[in-house]
């Protein structure tokens, strides 16, 4: 999430990450709304059939040149930094302020969004090993698949999510642009059609949350038959449809959109302490007609905006991207890096 040298397909990619951010930040934005409005929990419900597959896609795709080089070894220590910090910095944040019941803090248990940082590190870890599979993608998604029987996978480690989410993670980092262009390009012809038809499946046939947090068991989720492991293979195809309908919308060439999208991270990161502290102050209970909710759609737009802007960066730097320049030394000394 941070940044890079990008030619044409690399500008479609970070165009693609700016738009994610944005969909995060509003169904983070709207999540304590979907109880009151149906149109909020359908649209919360539609992000989320796309929004984290598509980010792990392009996070995938961003990790085609990793290596457990300097660099390699710097980014995972710049990642694991985050996770540590912010790990602290929101439960810290959750005991003394937002004061939020039956939570249990632990560094082994990632607090909410941060389970993407450490399924990242584990994702980079992962990668030598299915590098030497004949057909990788195929033996991610049986594992993503059978994960989902293990009685102690849940929120521990972010493994089931580490899992789940990886044959995404394996698409994009085998992703060549001049293989899909043409597919995806084709299903902006018919992208109004299945969005309509996603809304009509998510209103029809309610479809739990939790299916699509990949974080639960399948006994957590109900189903305890043999063949639980298919609702998740529909899942998979409902996702895979998704993002190939949201990709054939975003833009290819390059614009503004590109640029903010060099520092996607610092949204990620930040708008969650936002959003919470909002909910704390009790603002949300007094927000009930459309007009109200819609401003809290663009609310969310324009923060994503804010948190991208040069002097928002350069306020929260340290604390995102420092240089670690006595951690680096210190672990070059030790011949780690």
């Amino acid at each position: 999430m941070g940044r890079q040298n990008h030619g044409a397909s690399d500008t479609y990619m970070l165009n693609t990450r700016f738009l994610l951010i944005v969909c995060v930040v509003i169904a983070n934005c709207i999540e304590p709304l979907i109880q009151q409005s149906t149109v909020m929990k359908t649209l919360y419900l539609i992000i989320y059939t796309f929004h984290i597959p598509l980010f792990v896609f392009v996070t995938g795709y961003f990790a085609k040149s990793f290596q457990f080089d300097y660099q390699g070894v710097k980014l995972l220590q710049i990642i694991f930094y985050q996770y540590v910090i912010f790990q602290s910095l929101y439960s810290l944040m959750d005991a003394w302020v937002y004061h939020a019941p039956n939570v249990h803090y632990s560094f082994f248990i990632p607090y909410s969004l941060l389970w993407f940082l450490f399924s990242h590190i584990c994702w980079r870890f992962l990668l030598p090993l299915f590098k030497t599979f004949k057909h990788p993608i195929v033996v991610a998604i049986i594992i993503g698949v059978l994960i989902g029987y293990l009685p102690f996978t849940g929120l521990t480690l972010s493994f089931s999510r580490t899992l789940v989410f990886f044959p995404f993670f394996l698409f994009g980092y085998y992703y060549q642009d001049d293989h899909l262009t043409g597919f995806i390009l084709a299903f902006r012809k018919f992208s109004g059609i299945i969005l309509l038809c996603l809304v009509t499946i998510v209103v029809l046939f309610p479809l739990d949350p939790k299916w699509l947090y990949s974080s639960y068991t399948y006994q957590e989720l109900g189903q305890f038959s043999w063949y639980a492991g298919g609702y998740r293979i529909v899942i998979y195809a409902l996702q895979a449809i998704s993002c190939l309908c949201f990709l054939s919308m975003f833009p290819r060439m390059p614009s503004i959109l590109t640029d903010w999208g060099r520092y996607t991270v610092y949204v990620f990161l930040l708008h969650g302490l936002i959003i919470k502290t909002v909910i704390a102050s009790g603002l949300f209970a007094h927000l009930f007609n459309p007009l109200q909710m819609g401003i809290v759609i663009v609310s969310a737009c324009l923060l994503t905006w804010v948190l991208t802007q040069s002097w928002a960066r350069k306020l929260s730097r340290p604390l995102i991207e420092p240089k670690l320049t006595y951690w680096e030394r210190y672990m070059t000394k030790k011949g780690m890096i």
